[in-house]
């Protein structure tokens, strides 16, 4: 199993490395810097089902991931593992989903919440 936390600061990690930002639209708080995004009680869940969801059309397979419901959480669920793939795949699939996502390098949430819906349609 991939340690969530260690996962978070991966993609933290790739957010900054390929130079995303991810704007809220919300007056005064206009990005989440990417170490918050990440958490595994924040964004990450969100990332990771849309990426495992990716990874499942270009393959059949699925990524593992443990999802827990929790109401102190961003999305209202937290995640506590990843099991059938290796974290570099996972990150793989995150960056394609960020690269699909992001116009020049910024990731908002209608762009976010669009794939959500998409996938979940």
């Amino acid at each position: 199993m991939t340690d969530p936390a260690r996962l978070a600061i991966a993609v933290a990690n790739l957010f900054e490395k390929r130079g995303y930002c991810f704007e809220t639209g919300i007056l005064g708080q206009d990005t989440i810097p990417p170490w918050l995004l990440a958490q595994p009680d924040a964004y990450l869940p969100v990332f990771l089902r849309l990426a495992e969801e990716l990874w499942r059309q270009d393959t059949g397979a699925r990524f593992g991931l443990r999802l827990t419901p929790d109401d102190r959480s961003l999305t209202g669920y937290r995640l506590t593992g990843l099991f059938h793939v290796p974290a570099s795949i996972a990150l793989l699939a995150v960056d394609a989903l960020l690269e699909r996502l992001a116009t020049d390098g910024v990731l908002t949430f209608e762009a976010l919440a669009r794939e959500v819906l998409r996938v979940t349609a």
